[in-house]
């Protein structure tokens, strides 16, 4: 076969670009330490990079979301850590109040500091924020768990679901010795107080509307039952306590006072069943106030525009994160589980023990008045004078045992308090813990893929160096290779 200077031209200068393009293309690897430069280098290293920036891309997110996740729930933590330890001392004051003898200021400073502690428990601490967004109020993160103001404008019908096991039997004094001009001894003697019972549970929310309560429950037997309760308002005179004493078919509602009274027919019916819940109405709401959108099913009509509003799936309205693949956290902790609306009803309810004491209290003084001042020739009148006495310091003596029972039913409330907001923290600990597993392992996973990723794209430039030297020098050698048979031509022969 016949080979011509041509043909050796032509087959040195593909030698020649072959070796430039091996040249080049190490080069552009020791130059960007990559292994390619265009998809079409090599296809695979191409899609497995694509697939290794996207899940990077996915798991910084998640971490993103994870850091999110634990600040938003370190700032949930802190309040109910907080309000825990709140309850403690509100558990320690009044175990020491039921257990001391305490006059009238003593018991106007225990009254007080339980107030005080319980506005830190609702407007510090359940009323909490983050960010400008309210932490225990569910999806209304822009509404306050409590009202700002008072507010007066709008009716809201809440239904209030109440625990069977929690109807107490509640003491209180029926009857009061009053002074007269012309009352005797006999008089007061037939006026003694008594010391009753009977059975009660409380809504969440005092001075409600003087409209009809309806109750619905199951009894033993699965049937459902729905009571109208009578409305029977504190009048003025309350010697008799009236508002404690239906009859035993009956059901007395308190909208001073928000309390359920059951006659003993219905009580007995409503302690065996199940499912009982309270339907009423409230629209006078006194500034720091439980908005009641956030604890109960409720509608709210607007009195002045008739707006009305319905609220529903209250314990339903849970703020998912999503933290890794197809993995959903819930972050925030709702209100009504974890702050009891009753911390704030039994406080009142010391209040109101107190201050008939106080009264009490008041009208002995005045009758040991009368006494100091009465002519002690007038046998007759100070004869009725001291049974009054007498008769007050027995109604004295029995009202310091409702007192002493108050304060022992607010000592049983205040640990459910604390049961169900330590539960409310063990549920959100649980989540947190997962929360924090799953970041370190995102992290963990965060490295190896940038491993992987790194280990698919980038060149070893140890090796590339090497390829690189190795395509200079053959380069170099087929272009003094070239040089020396393409300057070679027929007329050197001739």
């Amino acid at each position: 076969m016949r080979i011509t200077n041509n043909m050796m031209r032509n087959n040195s200068m593909l030698h020649i670009q072959r070796n430039k393009v091996a040249y080049n293309k190490y080069f552009e690897q020791y130059a960007t330490e990559k292994k390619i430069q265009k998809p079409s280098d090599d296809p695979t290293i191409a899609v497995r990079a694509l697939k290794y920036r996207t899940t990077m891309v996915e798991i910084r997110q998640y971490i993103s979301n994870c850091t999110d996740a634990e600040n938003w729930m370190d700032a949930t933590e802190e309040p109910m850590n907080k309000a825990n330890s709140i309850l403690d001392k509100m558990i320690e004051d009044v175990t020491n109040a039921a257990n001391d003898p305490n006059n009238a200021d003593d018991r106007a400073m225990i009254v007080q500091q339980l107030r005080e502690y319980s506005g830190f428990i609702y407007e510090q601490n359940a009323n909490s924020d983050y960010a400008g967004r309210y932490l225990f109020t569910g999806y209304r993160t822009d509404l306050p768990l409590l009202f700002d103001n008072a507010q007066t404008d709008t009716t809201y019908t809440i239904t209030e679901g109440l625990e069977i096991n929690k109807i107490e039997n509640t003491s209180f004094v029926y009857g009061q010795p009053e002074y007269g001009d012309t009352k005797t001894a006999d008089d007061y003697a037939n006026e003694a107080s008594e010391f009753l019972t009977a059975h009660r549970i409380m809504v969440s929310y005092n001075n409600c509307d003087n409209q009809d309560v309806t109750i619905t429950y199951k009894d033993v037997a699965g049937e459902s039952h729905t009571i109208t309760a009578v409305t029977k308002s504190i009048p003025e005179n309350t010697v008799y306590n009236e508002h404690y004493m239906p009859g035993d078919d009956e059901v007395y509602f308190v909208p001073e006072t928000g309390e359920i009274v059951f006659g003993q027919n219905i009580y007995d019916s409503v302690r065996a069943g199940s499912d009982m819940s309270v339907r009423y109405q409230k629209t006078n709401f006194e500034k720091s106030d439980i908005r009641p959108e956030h604890y109960f099913d409720c509608r709210a009509v607007n009195n002045v525009t008739g707006v009305t509003r319905n609220y529903a799936d209250v314990r339903g309205q849970k703020i998912n994160y999503q933290i890794n693949f197809s993995q959903m956290l819930t972050v925030n902790t709702l209100g009504c589980n974890a702050f009891d609306t009753s911390i704030g009803r039994v406080v009142d309810q010391i209040y109101n023990v107190i201050n008939d004491l106080d009264i009490m209290e008041m009208n002995r003084t005045a009758v040991q008045k009368r006494i100091a001042d009465c002519d002690p020739g007038d046998k007759e009148t100070l004869a009725s004078l001291k049974e009054l006495e007498e008769q007050i310091g027995t109604q004295i003596a029995l009202q310091n045992t409702v007192l002493t029972n108050t304060y022992s039913h607010a000592i049983t409330v205040f640990q459910d308090a604390k049961h169900t907001l330590n539960v409310a923290v063990a549920d959100h600990g649980s989540r947190y813990n997962r929360m924090e597993m799953t970041k370190n392992q995102l992290e963990i996973l965060e490295i190896d893929t940038d491993e992987a990723k790194s280990e698919n794209e980038n060149v070893d430039l140890e090796e590339v160096l090497v390829n690189y030297t190795e395509a200079d020098l053959l380069y170099q050698a087929t272009l003094q290779a070239t040089s020396k048979i393409l300057g070679t031509s027929l007329l050197d022969f001739i």
